[in-house]
Order: C-alpha cells, then structure tokens, then sequence
C-alpha cells in the first residue's frame, strides 16, 4: 500500500494492524475501515493463526476477538502472557458476550488496551487502536 501521509501524522495513520476473529463479516467491516482510514490490516478468522502470526510479525494494534471455535482469544491470552507479555499492551479485546466485571479487570492488570462490545461502534475502535499503539 502507497502511504501519501506526511511523517507527522504517521503516528496517527499507517499502523498495522491484526484482527483475529471468526466473525467474517465483522473482520470484513472492520478491515474494510481501516484500509479506507490508511492502516495496513492482516486479518485471521482462526485463534491458532493469529497467535503464530503475533509470534512471527510486529503489529502495532491486535483486535481479539474471545469467543472463537477450538482455540479462542482466552487461549491466546494465556499464551501470550506465559511467552511474551508485552503484546499484551496492544491487544483489543473485542467481544460479543457480556463478559464479567472480574474478567475486565483481569484484563486490565495483565495490561491488556481495551474491551469493547459488539456491535463496535467504529470511531471508539479507532481511538482505542490509537492509545494501544503508543
């Protein structure tokens, strides 16, 4: 992707960016935003490849989705928490489910960016890519 962005709003715009989510049609909206909105997105519709490729690639936001089929976003927490926390910091955690207040904080004392609801409303999504890329 040819980036026309100026250097200076390179930290705003130009970020890379990896969904993990089963829901096609999410990563679909999503993705589709954010390359309008210039971010360079990978997207995975399988928990185990998303966890490879946060293992072999450097991204600036990962949106995580929980609930996925065999190996879901809990799964990928744990392991990124046992081999590389710091990826931790870069993760949103995106979810359809009410998830419990003991589950947020948990994810907030591992360091984990945000947790939003589905359906996501698009513009808090790409504030909270902003703040988990810093």
């Amino acid at each position: 992707m040819t980036n026309l962005l100026s250097t200076s709003n390179q930290e705003e715009f130009g970020l890379n960016v990896l969904i993990i989510d089963d829901n096609e049609q999410i990563t679909k909206m999503i993705s589709s935003f954010l390359d309008m909105s210039n971010y360079e997105c990978t997207v995975v519709n399988d928990g185990k490849e998303g966890l490879d490729l946060i293992k072999t690639n450097q991204y600036d936001s990962i949106i995580l989705d929980l609930a996925m089929p065999e190996f879901d976003g809990y799964e990928i927490l744990d392991a990124l928490q046992r081999e590389n926390p710091s990826y931790l910091s870069k993760i949103i955690v995106l979810t359809a489910s009410n998830v419990p207040i003991e589950n947020i904080q948990k994810f907030k004392e591992l360091g984990i960016s945000s947790c939003l609801q589905k359906p996501v409303d698009i513009d808090q999504l790409l504030s909270k890519i902003i703040d988990s890329s810093v």
